[in-house]
């Protein structure tokens, strides 16, 4: 198993990751208790390339149906991403709808490629 300890040298890994992981839960809470509909969106702006990764959710299960470069037809050669890179992004979206709560339905979350790792930028919820 992986050492989950921040190997950045002023701490700033984890502690971006526990602030990402807060705000996703406060947007979390909102939509449950039917504050808020509309989708999440990242506080700030992120920089990389951009994938989009939809899903489809029953019963809580979450399939990844597809992992497509943002915004459609945008050619930044990451159409060719290795089978770990994949499990990294499923692994980040299903853990998303999973702290969100989703049940049913699809979803399409937006991922941008950081230097310090794929981050959440834009996630919502029964697209068609």
């Amino acid at each position: 198993m992986k050492d989950p300890r921040d190997r950045s040298p002023d701490g700033t890994e984890l502690r971006q990751a526990f602030q990402d992981l807060s705000t996703v839960e406060r947007w979390a809470e909102r939509v449950a208790s039917g504050v808020q509909s509309h989708p999440y969106t990242a506080p700030e702006s992120l920089e990389g390339p951009q994938l989009s990764v939809e899903t489809r959710t029953e019963n809580g299960m979450h399939t990844v149906a597809g992992i497509v470069e943002w915004p459609p037809g945008a050619d930044t050669g990451l159409a060719v991403l290795d089978e770990t890179e994949r499990a990294v992004l499923r692994s980040l979206v299903r853990s998303l709808l999973d702290l969100a709560g989703h049940e049913s339905g699809t979803a399409r979350t937006r991922v941008v490629l950081t230097p310090l790792g794929p981050r959440v930028a834009a996630c919502q919820f029964d697209v068609e």
